[in-house]
């Protein structure tokens, strides 16, 4: 890639768009596809300031972990991101997730994951989920590849503001179908679709979709934007203040090593 366009995509990341987050958290474009075994780490992190009428600051930040055998897999994800305005705080949520994957045999495997989150925009203090279930490769190529998984999930949430929180212990299933492109040796475009309805209630669901585009900047060092669009119909009936649809643009720097 030449400096121009180097240059041209380290000043758009500083330029990160964040109108809400949604609630699901996407795996599928953080997945390794790294075709050794071992241990690998990686640090993200992103900055903006702007002062003019208002002081804005904009904080995130990232850690992962891969440990990688034969036939297993291990991922463990941690997430921070940060927007405020003055004194107020615009964005203020983080994430941990951690995920095991053991291969079955030809193209089917399966996964169990642990989740804790929260998102004081969209007023969930907390939530932690429980799920498992099996995934199948539809396709595992170079250039493309395609799965699909069907896994049940517990959730509980924590809702609203103190005192007066909210408290639900729902079951759900979550089934996505997600694909990634390879669009040359440097760029590759992911996305992934969520349907997690209600056990109970398959016509309480929550939607979501996301998309991604990948730039290697060199050998340590790539940029990366990606679109997220949610709609939860139940948690806006619940709290009146949160709307159903929410949406995210994030752009950011990411170094490997």
């Amino acid at each position: 890639m030449n400096s121009g366009l180097t240059t041209l995509f380290l000043l758009v990341c500083l330029a990160i768009g964040t109108p809400l987050l949604g609630q699901i958290v996407n795996i599928e474009d953080k997945r390794s596809d790294r075709d050794t075994t071992g241990t690998f780490w990686q640090i993200d992190f992103g900055g903006n300031w702007t002062e003019n009428t208002r002081s804005v600051v904009t904080l995130s930040g990232a850690l992962r972990l891969d440990i990688l055998r034969e036939k297993r897999q291990w991922l463990l994800l941690g997430n921070y991101n940060l927007v405020r305005a003055d004194q107020d705080r615009v964005l203020n949520d983080g994430f941990g997730h951690l995920r095991y994957g053991q291969e079955l045999g030809g193209a089917w495997s399966w996964e169990a994951f642990a989740q804790l989150q929260y998102n004081r925009r969209l007023l969930i203090d907390q939530r932690a989920l429980l799920g498992t279930g099996p995934r199948f490769q539809v396709q595992d190529r170079e250039k493309l590849d395609l799965a699909i998984g069907v896994l049940v999930m517990y959730e509980y949430n924590e809702l609203g503001d103190e005192p007066d929180l909210l408290f639900r212990h729902d079951y759900r299933l979550s089934t996505y179908l997600t694909a990634q492109m390879k669009l040359t040796d440097d760029v590759t475009l992911a996305s992934t679709s969520y349907y997690q309805p209600l056990i109970d209630r398959l016509g309480e669901s929550r939607l979501s979709s996301v998309n991604s585009l990948n730039v290697r900047l060199g050998q340590h060092l790539s940029f990366g934007t990606s679109f997220a669009i949610t709609y939860d119909g139940l948690l806006a009936r619940l709290l009146a203040s949160v709307p159903g649809t929410s949406f995210r643009w994030r752009n950011l720097l990411r170094i490997t090593f």
